[in-house]
């Protein structure tokens, strides 16, 4: 067992292992855990309830969704430091990075909406409404789509890659079991 801050919630490793992050929600803070030796080296202030974290492929930076400040913090891995903070739609949960580490997808299940940002310039590019909650986002290995589960109207959406369609597949829940 490893002691962490209050409430761990989200977890993610370096690209090259050797570290793993841990988003602690009550202490507002991120864990940076030494994977060799199992010790937490670092301990970085972050966004209110730090949620979903996810990283750059070549592993210099990790992006943290905070749900209650409507933010993302921007992690130097190198210096283990915020260096910056980019304001998003209210309850951001989730957080996934293209494969090319162009772009961020962030979830927002208070607006029902998928923030992208822009890695390089760590701007906002586009806002798409998918309705609902959603509270899970993945790209896929060729970074063509964002899958985004949505837990309030059993759907998985995927924008496309102009971003302007949004088709959604419902997902419909097998029947209940009959009672005995």
């Amino acid at each position: 067992t490893i002691e962490v801050e209050g409430r761990p919630i989200g977890v993610a490793f370096t690209p090259d292992g050797s570290r793993v992050y841990v988003a602690n929600s009550e202490s507002n803070s991120v864990s940076v855990i030494d994977t060799a030796t199992n010790t937490v080296t670092a301990t970085i202030a972050v966004g209110a309830f730090p949620q979903g974290l996810a990283f750059t492929p070549n592993g210099s930076s990790a992006y943290v969704g905070s749900s209650f400040s409507n933010s993302v913090s921007v992690i130097d891995t190198a210096t283990n430091t915020v260096v910056d903070t980019i304001n998003i739609g209210r309850d951001s949960t989730a957080v996934a990075i293209t494969p090319d580490g162009s772009r961020a997808y962030l979830t927002s299940t208070g607006t029902g909406a998928v923030s992208v940002i822009d890695t390089a310039t760590n701007t906002v590019i586009a806002t798409i409404g998918i309705g609902g909650a959603p509270v899970g986002v993945a790209i896929t290995p060729d970074g063509s789509r964002a899958y985004v589960a949505n837990n309030s109207i059993a759907s998985v959406s995927w924008p496309s890659p102009r971003m302007d369609l949004v088709p959604t597949c419902r997902i419909i829940p097998p029947p209940l079991a009959p009672s005995r």
